[in-house]
């Protein structure tokens, strides 16, 4: 079975999230989790003078997340596995999170936006927080009307940098038979390193070539995995100043639908670096964008 939570606020959002649920193609059965946060405002200055009165605010509220619940997981109705609602109250991020623990889940799926200018704040940097902090994969989801609502190839971009995570990534996107109406372009992005300095230019060649040529190796490994889900698989290995700003120039050059990157680098250094990328591409990627974690 494949653990999954679903957030949902009953936005718009929400039902893209649901949409991209439905379009990917697991092999497992689901043991899909769909949950609603009340964010209850505090209302003890009213609790002692207008008691009833706050028990009802409270209980409109119980009632209106119940039935948003029970109409979200009807949708799902005769997937393969098993759906239940979870109606929770607190803090979104660390109430989706802890719940995430408790379930045991193996992905999150959260929509990038809310529903009122101040929800869109608040998911906005729920989502990103989440990804950040969630002992599972995280799936921020994006998806644009045109794919939505169109027969176009569905277009995703795998980041690889040779670290575990990413290589298991690649794992786990293979493993999703998504057939032939998905393109998949594999890239590596060489960071430029401004340490080498300019005055040993044949040090300097011999460093790129050795870098690219490992690269170009673990983009053709990455590309060989993937025709097992899909034919339509290129790689490209880059060079840039700013792997982030080259990340999200390619994710907007092949007007990708998802962006799949892994959480951790290499190195101590490289993880905080590959960190800042994620929350990078969270803020900035105008697609949906799936952090993969290796499972704790």
């Amino acid at each position: 079975m494949m653990r999954i939570l679903l957030a949902t606020d009953g936005s718009e959002a929400s039902k893209d999230a649901q949409w991209l649920l439905a379009r990917i193609p697991f092999t497992s059965p689901l043991e899909l989790t769909i949950a609603y946060v009340n964010v209850i405002p505090s209302l003890a200055h009213l609790k002692r003078e207008f008691p009833s009165s706050v028990a009802g605010i409270l209980e409109q509220y119980q009632s209106e997340g119940e039935a948003l619940l029970a109409e979200e997981v009807s949708r799902f109705d005769g997937i393969r596995g098993t759906v239940e609602g979870c109606l929770k109250e607190g803090h979104p991020t660390e109430t989706l999170i802890e719940l995430a623990e408790e379930k045991k889940s193996e992905l999150i799926i959260v929509g990038a936006r809310g529903q009122s200018a101040t929800q869109q704040f608040l998911m906005g940097s729920t989502s990103a927080a989440i990804a950040k902090h969630a002992h599972c994969s995280v799936l921020v989801t994006r998806p644009s009307e045109k794919v939505k609502k169109s027969n176009r190839t569905f277009r995703i971009v795998v980041a690889v940098d040779g670290s575990d995570v990413s290589l298991k990534a690649v794992e786990m996107m293979a493993g999703i038979p998504w057939g032939e109406n998905v393109d998949i372009l594999v890239v590596s992005i060489l960071q430029n390193e401004s340490h080498l300095g300019t005055w040993d230019s044949d040090l300097r060649k011999a460093i790129d070539g050795k870098e690219k040529a490992e690269r170009e190796r673990i983009v053709q490994s990455a590309v060989a995995q993937l025709r097992k889900a899909t034919p339509r698989v290129a790689g490209e290995v880059l060079r840039a100043n700013s792997a982030t700003e080259e990340l999200l120039a390619t994710i907007q050059r092949v007007d990708a639908d998802l962006v799949v990157l892994g959480h951790r680098g290499l190195s101590r250094i490289k993880r905080f670096l590959i960190g800042s990328t994620c929350e990078r591409i969270l803020r900035h990627a105008k697609c949906s964008v799936w952090v993969h974690k290796d499972s704790e």
